[in-house]
């Protein structure tokens, strides 16, 4: 209780400290109300008055010597400050500020060695300054520091200020500005080399993901860019491009050194999850990096869970044929066993895909699979063929736990299936999840997903192309794939589920970060799959629920409970999901 009662004087006597403060110095003769409200700023203030002569005249000198400079660095090189005390012994500045100074005339000068190239009238635009202008110290800073990134960006990686002459006339007020630069020798890019380091990454393939050719003016912009994009590499823990040493190369041509430490060869990487409405699953995965010298990884994944068993071998080749673009080879296979189906089933893809924008990615691909299914409409065997292209756009700051942007995805599959059954169909999914902030600790999170099946009956194609709703990635508080058509089982005469043709999905969060390592989510879940083209929004069922997230510093750890709405004979009152990342 004592402990409360100092906290809150404590407050008390820091507000009222607040409350006192006062002008450092009261300032008179600033007729621009815009330069006066600038003054007291930089005048800033004094705990409270004082009626000490001498310590007021201290004040108002420090206030003094503080508007001078201010008003040096804004060009009224003219001004006239009188710091002194008023007839009530506070401290008092009388600013007559003059006119403002602006630049007459500008020169912006390069020394350059002999026999080199010299900067063009691009380079001293860069400065962005022009006669007329006021002559603020803020401007000529900026000037300089643009200058020199010109350079550097431009041939003369070595470019550095020199010494400027600045020239003021107190008959017009006016400022004659003289920059001096010193650029060094022009120099070109020669290829890149590897210099040091242990990653054992062919030559040609570092080469190739130079941001500039051989010849290029040198541009420390690049290196920058080209060091990141090295660093981007997964068999790359550490990277550095630069210059080479004086010396190297002929003719102000200078190689590229690239240094670069490997990551670990090989990583593992296990996972589980738990759901009421689907069980527990367990996954494992190992991947072999660089395996041809050129940054692929191979990439081996099992996973075991009550609905889905199986295994996929999978290559990556980053930057295939260019940079950014990388195509994905593999295959896997999967026993399937849920409500609605069985399926077992081999597989086989290849994908291509490349940023559009920083933002905007987009992939084509061919897949091909054989499936024995076993479901309502009976056994058989289907084997399909699909073109699916997508189009990815993501801005959001964060993949595990979001807190602004938007997230979507639009994927066209166009497919063909022979066997036991022949047809040909397209397949459309639309999602999209976005953020809405609403403090610093509380933010709502809202996805949308909608799909559709042209062409084609649902039992004509395999039954993973089929829509479904209910369960944990789709609506919470119901059972996996409960809320998809259910049709008469050929063998047992009874209504079985059976995927759909269309899928509507909804879902709200409320997320509530309570500290740094716990939060809290409240979230309303909707959807629907549906036998026909047309979602069938009266069948439309919704489930509501409440989570804790746990954060250890990767991504949060997620635990929800949800219980359906619109509860049917049959569903379960309440289910439990537990799992890594936001829910989406």
């Amino acid at each position: 209780m004592r402990r409360h009662i100092l906290l809150a004087a404590s407050a008390l006597v820091l507000a009222g400290a607040s409350a006192s403060a006062v002008p450092l110095a009261r300032v008179e003769g600033v007729d621009d109300p815009a330069l006066n409200a600038a003054i007291a700023r930089i005048v800033g203030e004094a705990p409270s008055h004082s009626d000490n002569r001498w310590r007021n005249r201290e004040r108002a000198r420090d206030a003094g010597e503080q508007i001078r400079r201010y008003l040096d660095s804004q060009g009224y090189f003219a001004a006239l400050i009188d710091p002194r005390l008023d007839d009530d012994q506070r401290p008092l500045v009388r600013v007559r500020p003059g006119e403002r100074f602006t630049i007459s005339t500008l020169d912006i000068l390069f020394e350059t060695p002999a026999n080199s190239a010299r900067p063009g009238e691009d380079i001293r635009a860069a400065a962005g300054l022009h006669t007329g202008q006021p002559m603020r110290s803020q401007d000529v800073i900026d000037a300089e520091a643009a200058v020199v990134e010109a350079l550097r960006n431009n041939g003369w990686p070595l470019a550095r200020a020199g010494e400027h002459v600045f020239t003021a006339d107190h008959l017009d007020a006016s400022v004659s500005v003289e920059m001096r630069f010193d650029t060094g020798p022009f120099l070109r890019f020669g290829r890149p080399q590897l210099a040091g380091g242990l990653a054992d990454i062919r030559e040609d393939y570092v080469a190739s993901l130079a941001p500039f050719n051989a010849g290029d003016p040198v541009s420390a912009r690049q290196l920058n860019v080209y060091t990141q994009r090295l660093q981007a590499l997964d068999s790359v823990a550490l990277a550095e491009a630069r210059l080479a040493p004086e010396g190297e190369g002929s003719d102000n041509i200078r190689p590229v050194d690239v240094r670069m430490e490997p990551t670990p060869r090989h990583r593992i990487q296990l996972s589980a999850r738990y759901a009421t409405t689907e069980g527990a699953g367990a996954g494992a995965e190992w991947a072999r990096r660089n395996l041809f010298r050129r940054d692929e990884t191979l990439t081996l994944t099992g996973r075991a869970s009550e609905l889905n068993t199986g295994g996929e071998a999978a290559l990556l080749f980053p930057h295939w044929r260019r940079f950014a673009q990388t195509l994905e080879i593999g295959t896997g296979v999967a026993l399937e066993n849920t409500d609605a189906f069985e399926q077992d089933s081999i597989s086989a893809r290849a994908t291509l895909s490349r940023p559009v924008t920083d933002q905007l990615f987009a992939s084509a691909g061919l897949s091909a699979q054989i499936a024995r299914i076993t479901d309502a409409a009976g056994q058989r065997t289907l084997n399909s063929v699909t073109f699916p292209v997508s189009l990815a756009y993501d801005n959001r700051d964060d993949v595990l736990d979001p807190q602004s942007g938007i997230g979507a995805e639009l994927e066209i599959r166009p497919g063909l299936t022979f066997g036991d059954t022949e047809s040909r169909y397209v397949r459309a999914v639309l999602g999209a999840r976005t953020y809405f902030p609403v403090s610093e600790r509380l933010l709502f999170a809202v996805r949308g997903r909608v799909g559709a099946l042209f062409g084609v009956d649902a039992q004509s194609v395999p039954a993973d192309l089929r829509f479904y709703a209910g369960g944990g990635g789709s609506v919470r508080g119901y059972g996996y794939q409960a809320l998809s058509p259910r049709v008469i089982g050929i063998n047992t005469g009874e209504l079985e589920p059976f995927g759909g043709r269309s899928l509507v999905e909804t879902s709200v969060e409320a997320r509530w970060r309570y500290s740094q390592r716990l939060g809290f989510v409240g979230f309303v879940d909707g959807g629907v799959a549906s036998s026909s083209i047309e979602p069938e929004f009266d069948d439309m069922r919704f489930g509501v629920g409440a989570g804790v997230r746990y954060y250890p510093g990767f991504g949060p750890l997620r635990v929800d409970i949800a219980a359906p709405l619109n509860r049917r004979p049959g569903d379960a009152p309440v289910h439990l999901y537990i799992s890594i990342g936001q829910a989406f």
